[in-house]
């Protein structure tokens, strides 16, 4: 019988990653899937002549966050990233894009023209308090809204935050909805980066457990730190713009 490091259980995103990681340091991995296919729900499918896919649609902050970080240091070739584009809603007469900036919530006339001057002006207060270093991720989506919208803005808006945070409206934050993909912008450097997790080193292999600890404490703290740089890079702007003045 083969002896293994570690077994991991489901080949799913989490699964591989998993196993790709301890392999790297040295762990000889045995994965796991009772289904035909790995990657878990991450899969196409074709129905009634759409291509529907599943699993993730949207991978946010490539440029120098968590997951770039891990693709250098695990991948052997590095993936390649597509614009997402713009969404649309279907309606009975054609496709409609969603709403992206404050012009264009004024013309989007899936909804009631009231409500979108009352969006607009919603979230034109949000972007003002955000603007003057105001943190907002404490405060639900739901909490801005005035509850003279009507019930097809209610759904469009808790639409919008499920597609954005996988949460409805009520447990997702305002400030996601602000910045989208740059909610959380990771403030770790890479030297910080490499004390957590560790340098590869398949000659000095870590134990399993120290190279799992070492993951967790980065994901717990990251969106705190961010929030913080984030704040404190609006008060340097803040002070900059006092001594023009």
């Amino acid at each position: 019988m083969k002896k293994y490091d570690v077994v991991v259980v489901g080949a799913g995103i989490s699964g591989l990653l998993a196993a790709l990681t301890l392999s790297k340091h040295g762990k000889k991995v045995l994965v796991l899937e009772k289904n035909q296919h790995i990657g878990g729900n991450c899969n196409s499918y074709m129905v009634d002549g759409y291509q529907v896919d599943t699993g993730v649609h949207a991978i946010t902050h490539l440029i120098e966050g968590p997951l770039k970080r891990l693709m250098d240091n695990y991948f052997d070739f590095l993936p390649v990233f597509e614009d997402y584009g713009h969404y649309y809603i279907r309606t009975e007469n054609a496709f409609v894009k969603v709403p992206s900036t404050l012009k264009d919530f004024v013309t989007f006339e899936v909804l009631p023209r009231k409500d979108r001057l009352i969006l607009s002006q919603t979230l034109t207060k949000a972007f003002t308090l955000s603007s003057f270093g105001i943190d907002l991720s404490d405060r639900a989506v739901y909490e801005f809204l005035p509850k003279s919208l009507s019930k097809d803005t209610y759904d469009f808006v808790d639409t919008i935050s499920i597609s954005l945070s996988g949460k409805p409206m009520k447990e997702t934050s305002a400030q996601r909805i602000l910045y989208g993909s740059n909610f959380v912008r990771d403030s770790i450097t890479q030297e910080q980066f490499d004390a957590m997790i560790g340098k590869l080193e398949p000659k000095k292999p870590q134990s399993t457990e120290s190279i799992l600890a070492s993951i967790l404490p980065y994901h717990l703290h990251a969106s705190l730190q961010a929030r913080m740089t984030r704040l404190l890079s609006r008060l340097h702007l803040w002070k900059d713009l006092q001594q023009m003045i």
